[in-house]
Formats: structure tokens, C-alpha cells, sequence
């Protein structure tokens, strides 16, 4: 009985830290947007 919830408590655990661990690649995403329409107004600005 108790090997069961202490497999269930690990199971826990590792979603949980693989469900909060993720927030890098969110903040990486948001940079690369940022560049790409800096990119895009700078190319707009040059065509004008």
C-alpha cells in the first residue's frame, strides 16, 4: 500500500516539475516575435 502512494506522489512531482520547468522556451518565443517585427517595421521603413 504504501509503495503505491509513494509512486503516485513521484508521479506527481515529476508532472508538476515538468509542467512549471517549461517558462524558458515561452520567454524565448516572445523574444524571437520581438525581433522578427522589429525586423519587419525596419524593412516596411526602408521600403518607403
Amino acid at each position: 500500500m504504501l509503495k503505491k502512494w509513494m509512486l503516485a506522489l513521484g508521479l506527481v512531482s515529476v508532472l508538476t516539475l515538468a509542467a512549471c520547468g517549461g517558462e524558458e522556451d515561452g520567454e524565448m518565443e516572445e523574444e524571437q516575435m520581438e525581433e522578427q517585427e522589429q525586423s519587419d517595421t525596419e524593412s516596411e521603413d526602408s521600403a518607403e
